[in-house]
């Protein structure tokens, strides 16, 4: 990771709606942080630092809405520093960090800890606080001390609220300071030691099913109770089939709502655990085939906004064990556009990929997204969407491998990013 005054990138064709340079092949010279000049052909005379990459792509720099840093409290599965590093090797410019760490971030006292353990990285913190105190469900915390002081959403991670009555109270605490509240949609009752997706399969391995009912029912009533407020809501990782369907609807009836599913729901389904990989336990569980080709078109008509790594490092004594007493959760933050990629390069249009992970995420925290132009900030992603290659765990900087994507072959595959006055080259 490299500080440099003069960088000239070459020959990298641009993948940027807002830029006049979109779908264009340019030079891109940056200077002191800020993009300088954009040509087809750039000389400078000044020391420089040159990238020359093959079929090198750039973008506006991606950002995760769902990523877990174990920092504070489970530093044995990733720090921020580690976590950081991961998000620059998976072309992330920013992450939104979720709160639910021990103790959880739930004070403007740990938004600023946050904030300046990540200070000078070249990828920026975003931060989240709880919604409630210690994510139990009981009482709201101080949301607006926690937003002023930098906080740019509100969850209790994968701890659904319950009470439909502080679910409400949240949704219109928010409205004050037009703040946003996160959920992942989950009925605790219905998915009560649940181990994965209610099917045939699950009956034949003999685990407990988490079925998809219990994710439509919550999506119902949060659907009813933000339609009461008139607030704002995010829905986080979808998974179901009928969710596409609610989620459709409400944004046919105008409210104020906005979904992203995890990426290894794009790409797995449950017939992959039938050997009992402990990696492929995730919360909320990975879905029928037919699920998992319903939230593609999800993402394709526009009902589905953003795309996360939903990365949660676990340590291998907390996965190398019986199935159902194994975490869940895997990492990926360095597998997400090689997913996205791989799925939906013969479905959808390269920029409107791109706008899963870095416009789209961006409008729903409302951060302006960079812009590849003269003048600008340099705050990018280069990547290569043609590549094939094989993930390895060398190819992860987390402090956790709890992943079921090594040795898969995927097309598409992240270079490096510029932000900061920096510079992070994967190769």
């Amino acid at each position: 990771m490299e500080n440099l005054k003069h960088i000239v990138i070459r020959n990298a064709t641009i993948i940027d709606k807002e830029s006049p340079y979109h779908k264009k092949k340019k030079d891109i010279l940056i200077e002191d942080g800020f993009i300088k000049k954009i040509d087809t052909k750039i000389s400078i005379k000044s020391p420089f630092f040159e990238t020359k990459i093959k079929n090198l792509h750039i973008s506006p720099g991606w950002l995760d809405l769902h990523v877990r840093l174990g920092e504070p409290g489970y530093e044995q599965r990733e720090t921020i520093q580690s976590g950081l590093k991961e998000a620059a090797q998976g072309g992330f410019t920013g992450v939104l960090a979720m709160p639910s760490t021990n103790p959880p971030i739930q004070t403007k006292a740990d938004i600023n800890f946050l904030t300046k353990k990540a200070q000078n990285n070249i990828v920026d913190l975003f931060p989240s606080g709880c919604i409630t105190k210690n994510c139990q469900q009981e009482e709201i915390t101080e949301m607006f001390d926690m937003h002023i002081n930098g906080a740019l959403a509100f969850t209790d991670d994968k701890k659904t609220i319950q009470n439909s009555m502080l679910m409400n109270i949240a949704l219109e605490y928010v409205k004050n300071f037009d703040g946003l509240i996160m959920t992942t949609s989950v009925d605790t009752d219905l998915a009560k030691n649940g181990q994965m997706n209610e099917s045939e399969i699950s009956t034949i391995m003999g685990l407990n099913p988490l079925p998809e009912l219990s994710e439509n029912i919550m999506i119902d009533r949060d659907l009813t109770i933000l339609k009461y407020t008139q607030s704002k809501l995010h829905l986080s990782t979808i998974s179901s089939y009928d969710s596409v369907q609610k989620i459709k609807q409400a944004k046919k009836n105008k409210l104020n709502i906005s979904a992203d599913v995890a990426a290894y729901s794009l790409i797995l389904n449950d017939e992959w655990l039938q050997n009992y990989d402990s990696n492929l336990k995730v919360f909320p569980p990975l879905r029928s085939e037919k699920t998992r080709k319903e939230l593609i078109n999800g993402i394709m008509d526009g009902t589905i906004d953003a795309v996360t790594s939903d990365h949660t490092p676990i340590e291998i004594e907390a996965k190398k064990c019986e199935f159902e007493k194994a975490k869940f959760g895997i990492i990926g933050l360095r597998t997400v556009f090689p997913i996205l990629n791989t799925v939906l390069h013969d479905k959808l249009e390269l920029s409107k990929i791109i706008d899963l992970i870095s416009h789209n995420p961006r409008k729903i925290l409302k951060k302006n997204t960079p812009k590849i132009k003269e003048g600008e900030l340099a705050n990018m992603t280069l990547f290569d969407p043609t590549k094939e290659w094989i993930y390895s765990k060398e190819q992860t900087a987390s402090l956790s491998n709890n992943t079921p994507l090594i040795n898969y072959k995927f097309k598409g595959d992240v270079l490096g990013i510029i932000n900061q006055k920096k510079i992070h080259l994967n190769h």
